[in-house]
Parts: C-alpha cells; sequence; structure tokens
C-alpha cells in the first residue's frame, strides 16, 4: 500500500487517506489507538474526518496507561481532551497491578494488547487503527536486518493483521503509505499540537539510534522511503512462500476442529526446505495456540529429528507446547499434556465467551441446574481415565489428543466433553478454534 507522490512535506489530505482505508476494508466499528503523541494524533484527525463522511461506521479512541511514568495519568487525560476536540468518544484503559523488573517492554506490549482488546470487545469494536507510517517501516526493517531476520522478519509490519491472542480483532495501520514529516504538516495544518515523549530522542534505545542513522543513509539512496520498497518487496515474496505453504498443508494435512494435526510425514519433510520448516512452523502454532513460530534453530533441529525418525517409522518430540508423533507415515501433533494441564480454568455464565489454553473460544449458551460453578480446564489423564472406564473413548479422535480438550468440571465430576460429544442435557455450547493459521478452517 502506498500513497500518492506529492510533496514530502505537504499534509496528507482526505482523499488519500480515504484510499489508505478502503484498501484495509474496514469494519463499522473502529478505534484508534490514540497515546497523544504526532503520529497518533495525526491519524486520530484523519480518522476523525474519513468517519464523518460515513454514518455508518462508529469511531472511538483508546488511550492506554501504562502508569509507567508520572506523567502518563495526566497524559491520558490530555488524550482525552484531544479527543473530544475532534469529536471522538474516548476510553481510558488503565494497565494496573504490579509491573515487572526485568522484561518490562515486552511486558508492557502485551498488557497493551490485552487491554485494547477487551475494550474492543465491549465496545463491538472489530478493527484498531495504529499510527505507524513509513519512517516506522524502515527502522523496522533495519531493526530486524540487524537481527538477521528472514523474509518474514524483512517484510516488516503488515497493513493489516490479526491482533496478538484476540481473534476476530484486527490491527490496521493505514499510515504506512505516508512519512513522519506529512503527518507533521498534517497536524500543522489542522492546529493540534501532540504530546512530546521524551523517550523518543533517547540515544539508549535501539529504534532511535536507527532513526538517526537513517539521516545518513538517505545520502547512499537508502532512504526511509527505499526500505520501505524493500520491505513491500519482502512482504510480496513472503506472501508466494505463504501460498506454496498452504496448497501444500491442503494436500497432506489436516487440522481438526479438536485442535491436533494429522500429516503425511513424507510430504511434509521432503518438500523444498523453506517450505517445510513453514508447513512445521504453522503446525506448532495452530496446535500450541501460540501467536508466534519457535525458533529457527529449534525448529530446524525438529526437522532434522523427524527426518531421522521417519526412517526408523516411528519417533516422538516436543516442542513449542506441542507433542509430535510419528508412526509410519503419519505425523501427528497435539498439545503438549503437561501445558494445557496449567492453562487457567474458566467459569462461564450463559452467553460469555473466553479463550481458553489460547487454542478454544468457548461460548456457554446455556448450562443446566446445579452446575453453576462448574469450571472449563484440560480433560487430562484424569478425565480420559474417566472415559476409558464408562466405555465413552471416541473411535475417532487420537487418544494422544483426548487430554488436551477442554472438558467442563465440577470439582472431580467430569461433567462434559463438547468435542465428543458428552454432556448433560440442557448444556449447550459452542467452541471455536482460535488458529487455523495457513490451513483451510476444519
Amino acid at each position: 500500500m502506498s500513497a500518492l507522490r506529492t510533496s514530502s512535506e505537504s499534509p496528507v489530505s482526505a482523499a488519500e487517506f480515504a484510499a489508505s482505508m478502503a484498501a484495509l476494508a474496514p469494519s463499522h466499528g473502529l478505534a484508534v489507538a490514540l497515546s497523544g503523541g504526532p503520529d497518533s494524533l495525526a491519524l486520530l484527525f484523519l480518522a476523525a474526518r474519513w468517519a464523518k463522511r460515513r454514518p455508518r461506521v462508529r469511531l472511538l479512541a483508546f488511550t492506554v496507561d501504562h502508569g509507567l511514568r508520572p506523567e502518563s495519568a495526566a497524559e491520558a487525560r490530555l488524550a482525552a481532551r484531544m479527543a473530544k476536540s475532534l469529536g471522538v468518544d474516548h476510553r481510558i484503559l488503565v494497565w494496573k497491578g504490579e509491573k515487572p523488573a526485568a522484561g518490562i517492554q515486552a511486558a508492557a506490549r502485551a498488557a497493551r494488547y490485552r487491554l485494547l482488546a477487551e475494550a474492543a470487545r465491549a465496545e463491538g469494536v472489530e478493527d484498531i487503527l495504529v499510527a505507524h507510517h513509513r519512517d516506522d517501516q524502515a527502522e523496522t526493517f533495519l531493526l530486524r536486518l540487524a537481527r538477521g531476520s528472514g523474509v518474514d522478519g524483512l517484510a516488516a509490519m503488515a497493513p493489516a493483521r490479526d491482533m496478538p491472542g484476540a481473534p476476530g480483532i484486527r490491527l490496521l495501520r493505514p499510515l504506512l503509505g505516508f512519512s513522519r514529516a506529512r503527518l507533521a504538516a498534517t497536524l500543522g495544518k489542522a492546529g493540534l499540537v501532540a504530546i512530546q515523549d521524551p523517550s523518543n530522542e533517547n540515544p539508549r534505545f535501539d529504534r532511535v539510534k536507527v532513526r538517526r542513522m537513517l539521516k545518513e543513509l538517505e545520502a547512499l539512496g537508502l532512504g526511509p522511503e527505499r526500505l520501505a520498497d524493500t520491505a513491500a518487496n519482502m512482504a510480496r515474496a513472503r506472501s508466494a512462500l505463504e501460498a506454496q505453504t498452504r496448497a501444500l498443508l491442503a494436500s497432506h494435512a489436516r487440522l481438526a476442529p479438536e485442535g491436533y494435526v494429522e500429516a503425511d510425514a513424507a510430504a511434509l519433510l521432503e518438500a523444498p526446505e523453506e517450505i517445510s520448516f513453514r508447513a512445521l512452523a504453522e503446525i506448532l502454532k495452530c496446535v500450541s495456540g501460540a501467536d508466534y513460530a519457535p525458533r529457527f534453530d529449534a525448529l530446524s533441529a525438529l526437522r532434522a529429528a523427524l527426518h531421522a525418525a521417519l526412517g526408523a517409522g516411528q519417533g516422538a518430540r516436543t516442542l513449542h507446547g506441542c507433542k509430535l508423533l510419528l508412526d509410519g507415515g503419519r505425523l501427528l501433533a497435539v498439545r503438549e499434556v503437561a501445558l494445557a494441564a496449567k492453562a487457567p480454568s474458566l467459569r462461564l455464565k450463559p452467553h460469555e465467551s473466553a479463550i481458553w489454553d489460547g487454542r478454544f473460544e468457548i461460548t456457554l449458551l446455556a448450562l443446566p441446574r446445579g452446575a453453576a460453578q462448574a469450571e472449563w480446564r484440560a480433560l487430562g489423564a484424569e478425565g480420559t481415565t474417566i472415559l476409558k472406564k464408562e466405555a465413552l473413548l471416541p473411535a475417532g479422535t487420537p487418544k494422544a489428543a483426548l487430554p488436551g480438550l477442554p472438558a467442563l468440571w465440577k470439582a472431580k465430576s467430569l461433567l462434559a466433553v463438547p468435542h465428543i460429544g458428552i454432556g448433560p442435557a440442557g448444556l449447550e455450547t459452542r467452541l471455536r478454534l482460535v488458529k487455523s493459521g495457513l490451513f483451510q478452517s476444519p
């Protein structure tokens, strides 16, 4: 996605922004992630102007107060006033509780996504607009290049993607085709003044170092526009590789509604190396419910081990919260039982939904009498033993996949295992796999 080529300092026009939004096919329920800084304020202004011409669109603004700086609460209130001045309803989302001593940036990012997703669901928002622009894209490309990233990493940020851990909610980046300078010009013309975060100029941060380096690289023809174009080329390459991976999985693997994968091991392992790695990564992500694939060295070791086991006809490996079992030419990937057992239990009221173990969205439609204190947790070895004693083991589901299924328990009494059709009268549920990745939806 690219903007019309105009002067580098000219404001973003309503027509340009509308074209960027149209390319993303937005829903009618939108929210802007507003920090109050220059980029997000420019996005809010452009989105508010765009929404006013579309009566069916409902636009909100969400500001996350991480509570990491003394002035953060006051800045969140200032962001609320900015939104109000532009006619946009606003919500402040506060990260409460103790903050970790280490890994604070990663923890803050996870908290931000969680709070935004919770607010989006509460408000009926399907798309969250974030203010990453062309210069951010170039900086991300260089940062990932320095880390030795492959095609996927160098494709940098996608214009649209699912929010991590929040199925059904998308992150949209309508400003990727516009420069930081043009957004600043947009604010200037609108007469808007943004909050300035001093950390954006702190040379301790890698992104600030890269930002300063870009000024020198531009003299060599490696400015933000060229680097962003290179990232776009990488994104096209990624799309082609994903298409080949999708075709391989469609022909030789199946993601079951119960969350396990069965595959032709030889077909997966003998595919071109890059496609083979990608297929294994997709299997691991979908079965584990993880947002990201394992590191390449771990993935490479897994593929080598499966190759060796294929010659012997049998083998078992664990990685990324999954257990992979090889029997003859059949590869079975199931959730690792110990990790499924550690997933927090859920108590739902009728018409409530929640995600369990990062894998299943459970919607409770009706609950029978006497089950009010029941909770969802893994079937586990205990539940599998109960099914076996009562001769209720299903014929169609691999035994290794059973312990990782969600089940409804009341204390130590097993009430229901909806995936295999076991449950009391009056219980109505809907279960959906959260991640299907490049698989055809089961």
